[in-house]
């Protein structure tokens, strides 16, 4: 039967503890080392080559933190769960349409305009995309894989769900997040990623909806950044301009109503699934 993770037998809760704050004080001193001395590490100069290695160097590595920390706790972080294949298909569908949807709505207040700045499918667009799967993969194996079920084994579901969630839209400060809205958005999106994880028991759905959400804005739309396009291009190009509440602001759609409405209308159904097997909680 599947499991939104498991803990070994005998680990004792310090271990669990120890684990949870040397997990969160590795990655998140990572990132911002990364971050602080991009410039430095990587030259002043912008090109595609730099822009993913700038990436993989950012990410890549708390796949590492998340399995050490949980092999120092004792959880299990990376699980299929039951129905692998129809949780990924529905979190991909999650994903790219509550994009989409979010999207038509600031299109619908006249907010969204057509941009300039399509590419097309290109080679360049293809990176962006592998490169925004490596990215959510990575978050999602931090954050719902890892630090959700590590929570969940210690303090229940709920503030499993929740507390992953609310240092998820913590890490994204680092990104320089700072809208009242896009913290809110971020921080409902945590939920939904770890609402899929608790019902599916595994880790594919929340990878594939904050994939699916990513490239669909990004590489689909060309929403980021916000007016523009990002130097990898997109198929499409729009700009949201005018009423900063439907996305007409640097932080573009995520700080939006639409996204809000939209993440909170995908979490509804979930509270109603019944999660796919209990957490397994220490002594």
């Amino acid at each position: 039967m599947a499991q939104t993770g498991s803990v070994e037998a005998g680990t004792a809760a310090w271990r669990q503890w120890l684990a949870i704050g040397a997990g969160l004080l590795a990655s998140w001193s990572w990132v911002l080392i990364v971050v602080t001395f991009a410039p430095d590490i990587f030259g002043g100069e912008a090109t595609p080559g730099v822009y993913a290695a700038y990436t993989l160097t950012i990410y890549v590595p708390l796949l590492i933190v998340s399995l050490l920390a949980g092999w120092i706790g004792g959880t299990k972080v990376l699980t299929l769960g039951k129905y692998p294949l129809g949780w990924t298909v529905a979190g991909l569908v999650i994903g790219a349409a509550g994009l989409s949807v979010a999207l038509a709505m600031s299109w619908l207040n006249g907010t969204a305009i057509t941009g300039s700045a399509a590419t097309g499918l290109t080679g360049l667009v293809a990176m962006g995309i592998a490169l925004t799967l490596v990215q959510s993969a990575m978050e999602e194996v931090l954050f719902r894989g890892w630090l959700q079920t590590a929570l969940s084994q210690r303090l229940g579901q709920i503030a499993g769900v929740c507390g992953s969630a609310v240092l998820f839209a913590g890490f994204h400060l680092v990104g320089g997040a700072r809208q009242p809205l896009t913290l809110a958005f971020i921080t409902l999106a945590g939920v939904l990623f770890g609402l899929l994880a608790l019902r599916s028991g595994g880790i594919l759905a929340p990878i594939a909806a904050h994939a699916a959400w990513n490239v669909t804005e990004d590489s689909i739309f060309g929403l980021v950044p916000n007016p523009g396009n990002e130097m990898l291009g997109s198929i499409m190009d729009f700009d949201l301009v005018g009423n900063p509440l439907w996305g007409g602001n640097e932080e573009g759609l995520n700080a939006s109503i639409g996204a809000v409405l939209v993440i909170v209308a995908a979490i509804l159904p979930l509270l109603a699934i019944r999660r796919a097997a209990p957490i397994v909680a220490p002594a």
